[in-house]
């Protein structure tokens, strides 16, 4: 009984320095001062539901300057030197407003979870719009929700999520055009081939003469309409896309701007 007693309070004891491990460092720092006391609370709460969910840190970080550093860089020190107690790993949002930039990144045990630029878009494209409209807090939350979702999928199937592949339609409708084009020459090769078929060198030869006689010829112009459409701009991929990366061995994530 002595003995179940000790290992008990091991465990306990174990537990506790757990917890106050994750809370050394509150995973919120809002250096920026973009949210108010309610909006704190309400993020803090979401923020820590998932690291106690997961055992991991799941941080947001605003700053309203630093200096010339690439956000990208700034992130990975933040996960080096500050956030990086989590059990299970270690993920941090940053975002930059006097560059208007944001940058989503992982510790090398998250970044089996948050899988490359995709893994790091479905975090993104879902929060960076509410930055867009000035709602840090809803981006934020929508952070942590996604967060959750991806540990909750790894936990499931042992893997980080990844997009379905999509049904290659360029290369099927690529395929159906060579198709059409064989058949179209294999058809003509054989209309070349037939012994009672020959190629007139002028359309007159095939007139029936004397068929067709023109008596008047008149032609009225009317007017022209002339419709000019804009050719779409090429490149853009949406709020919330991946534009830079400094992810290496020891990082993952990925960044934009918003």
């Amino acid at each position: 009984m002595k003995k179940l007693l000790i290992i008990l309070t091991l465990v306990s004891a174990l537990l506790l320095s757990a917890t106050t491990a994750l809370a050394a460092t509150p995973s919120l720092v809002d250096k920026a001062h973009l949210l108010t006391a309610s909006e704190r609370a309400q993020v803090q709460a979401q923020l820590q539901a998932v690291e106690q969910k997961y055992g991991i840190r799941c941080a947001v970080v605003t700053m309203g300057s630093i200096g010339n550093a690439k956000p990208g860089i700034y992130a990975n020190q933040l996960i080096d030197k500050v956030f990086n107690d989590g059990p299970n790993g270690n993920i941090v949002f940053l975002q930059v407003t006097d560059q208007r930039q944001w940058y989503i990144s992982t510790d090398r045990k998250l970044k089996d979870v948050v899988v490359g630029i995709p893994g790091t878009e479905y975090i993104s494209k879902a929060a960076v719009p509410y930055l867009k409209k000035g709602d840090e807090a809803g981006a934020y939350k929508t952070y942590a929700k996604r967060v959750d979702d991806l540990m909750a999928y790894y936990n499931k199937h042992g893997k980080g999520w990844q997009p379905e592949k999509e049904f290659p339609w360029l290369a099927v409708v690529g395929a159906l055009i060579a198709g059409v084009a064989v058949a179209s020459a294999y058809k003509k090769s054989l209309i070349a081939a037939m012994s009672n078929v020959r190629r007139e060198v002028s359309a007159d030869a095939y007139l029936n003469q004397g068929s067709f006689a023109l008596e008047n010829k008149h032609d009225t112009y009317l007017y022209t309409n002339v419709t000019y459409t804009p050719k779409p701009r090429q490149g853009h991929r949406g709020a919330g896309s991946v534009s830079n990366s400094s992810s290496d061995g020891g990082h993952g994530g990925g960044g934009g701007g918003y």
